[in-house]
């Protein structure tokens, strides 16, 4: 019967006594080091969306209540006004917005 060799060096070196304390201080390490850097980036981030907001508070802050009042427009205009309430989350341009969205949701979970 013949054996390979490289599936042997394999077995043998799968043989070799682990050190254990070696491996999970290594396995601490990384995880800390990658803790770390994670919240860096989460500081970095904040820091970043902290300065965008103070430094475009008033155009961004005009330019939403443009889209607000742009997507609340009514498609189709109610006379009466409880009529007008009730069906305002699907008579406007933001309704219609969503349920392009969800629909589009559907169908890709349907193609998927």
């Amino acid at each position: 019967m013949n054996r390979d060799p490289a599936l042997e060096a394999l077995f043998q070196s799968a043989e070799e006594e682990l050190r254990d304390d070696e491996f999970t201080s290594d396995v601490e390490q990384r995880i800390e080091k990658r803790g770390k850097r994670v919240m860096a980036g989460r500081l970095a981030a904040v820091i970043l969306l902290v300065s965008l907001e103070v430094l475009l508070e008033s155009p961004l802050q005009q330019s939403l209540g443009i889209a607000a009042e742009v997507l609340s427009t009514a498609l189709i205009p109610l006379e009466n006004e409880w009529l007008s309430f009730m069906l305002s989350p699907l008579n406007s341009i933001a309704g219609l917005v969503g349920l392009l969205l969800i629909g589009t949701q559907q169908l890709y979970r349907r193609i998927r």
